[in-house]
């Protein structure tokens, strides 16, 4: 008799050496079979080994030869056809190694979902002819069979969504010509989207469909609603255990079908990126997963590595160097903020109240920069001023600002010297029930290069500012000065 390893021996070579059988499933499932030829295996474990010292060598060939993984009990059969040996491995194990690498997940396609429903439609028939009995060997079995069916497809959906998730990883992997050959984009862009409308149509829109509590099926229940109907069926013959397991199981269900929506979100949001956008994504994908090497590095049982050792990628990645001495961009964090639209809401309204008074809009005479005459500055001023004296405001941190924009472009002959001039007035006799703080201690006005107008720039987030002169003729001087 030959020398051979035991099951768990074997096991734990091909776990200890997973790249074999890694390749070999996906050659599985390139070719679409449910069997690896001995020809393919046997050329992978030569080219493998061939590394490995003279020990490691001789056990890892020796474990997996043809006989000694079919009296292992890891293949359950050998084929013989057309001039070939086909090696059938246990589905546990090839599972097993699926579950150990998530690029090895199988995508859910249409047909096995339907077979996963029709079974449980199934169950559900013989439910309701069961005895519901535990003395009664063919309910407990069916109940076994129950959990067994709907424990393996929640599974199967976990493992598919994980699938998914790495989605984004796969299309960087689908648009990197993109970024490499530009005067083939129209044609990459065709092959692209072929490639990703069957990914679509095949894997995600399917489980999009079966995951849906609101699907309508032409040949019977869904998912949820066969589900419900036999935690209906416990509960009245009193098998309360099950049924709430049961119950729970279908909660589980409900809560996958959001993350494969985002999936599928994002695949159609990948469809209408123009090839700028690609090699964008394409780039960002390629440091993300760089980035990804660096922190497993770190995920170790050693507590001495803690900290990503980036200074490699640091520095080969130009736009890293020098990045904590650049001031990091500002975000408008306004999306859920109640105060940012109540201020926008409010602004709204205060400018329809001025376009519904446009009738009343003073008209300020027109002056030239040479020749200025005080009664017609101080006339301009005081129109201005009782403009003001009407309007509605609300609580803000720069009133300048705030009235410049309602003013400019809206009050004929208006210029922002007049709105200094007549703020210091509102200073000294604010309206009733308002008060005006000054916060810009240093006066400090600015002109910019590209336009005549004026421009406040504040120093401190209070109130307005005000100028130095109360005497609007000197002050508006002043600034032209």
């Amino acid at each position: 008799m030959s020398k051979r390893f035991s099951t768990l021996d074997t096991t734990r070579l091909l776990f200890e050496h997973p790249k074999i059988l890694f390749r070999m499933i996906e050659r599985m499932d390139r070719n679409e079979a449910r069997y690896i030829r001995e020809s393919d295996l046997v050329a992978e474990v030569m080219d493998y080994t061939r590394t490995l010292g003279n020990a490691d060598r001789g056990r890892v060939r020796l474990a997996l030869n043809t006989d000694n993984l079919f009296r292992s009990g890891l293949v359950i059969d050998i084929i013989k056809a057309e001039g070939e040996r086909r090696l059938v491995f246990q589905d546990a194990l090839i599972n097993l190694m699926r579950a150990c690498n998530a690029s090895l997940y199988q995508e859910l396609t249409d047909a096995r979902l339907r077979g996963h429903l029709v079974t449980l439609r199934d169950v559900r028939n013989r439910l309701e002819t069961s005895s519901f009995s535990d003395a009664d060997a063919d309910y407990t079995e069916l109940r076994d069979d129950l959990n067994e069916r709907v424990s393996q497809l929640i599974g199967l959906l976990r493992q598919n969504v994980l699938r998914m998730q790495t989605i984004s990883a796969q299309l960087a992997d689908l648009s990197g010509d993109a970024s490499r050959a530009p005067e083939k984009f129209l044609e990459f862009r065709q092959n692209l989207f072929e490639q990703i409308v069957t990914l679509y149509e095949r894997h995600i829109k399917p489980t999009l469909v079966f995951l849906n509590p609101d699907t309508r099926l032409p040949d019977g229940s869904n998912l949820f609603e066969t589900l419900e109907a036999m935690v209906r069926l416990l509960e009245s013959h009193g098998d309360h255990n099950l049924a709430d397991q049961l119950f729970r199981s279908s909660i589980s269900l409900n809560a996958l079908y959001k993350p494969i929506q985002a999936v599928a979100q994002e695949v159609e949001h990948f469809l209408r990126k123009t090839r700028q956008g690609m090699v964008q994504y394409n780039a960002m994908e390629h440091f993300y997963g760089k980035l990804q090497e660096l922190k497993s590095e770190t995920e170790t049982l050693s507590l001495k590595r803690k900290w990503l050792e980036g200074g490699d990628f640091a520095r080969s990645t130009g736009f890293l160097v020098g990045l904590r001495a650049q001031q990091r961009p500002k975000h408008y964090a306004f999306g859920e903020s109640s105060s940012y639209y109540q201020l926008l809401f409010s602004e709204l309204e205060l400018r329809l109240n001025d376009r519904r008074r446009k009738a009343e809009v003073p008209v300020l005479q027109q002056v030239d920069g040479s020749g200025r005459h005080t009664r017609i500055d101080v006339q301009r001023i005081n129109q201005l001023y009782q403009w003001l004296e009407t309007l509605e405001l609300r609580p803000t941190s720069d009133l300048v600002r705030e009235l410049h924009g309602r003013l400019d472009g809206f009050i004929p002959g208006y210029r922002f010297p007049d709105l200094l001039a007549a703020l210091n007035r509102l200073v000294n006799s604010p309206p009733e029930g308002l008060q005006v703080v000054t916060t810009n201690r240093f006066r400090i006005l600015d002109q910019s290069s590209d336009s005549e107008q004026f421009v406040y720039r504040k120093r401190r987030l209070e109130n307005l500012e005000t100028t130095e002169s109360n005497d609007p003729v000197n002050q508006e001087e002043q600034q032209h000065a």
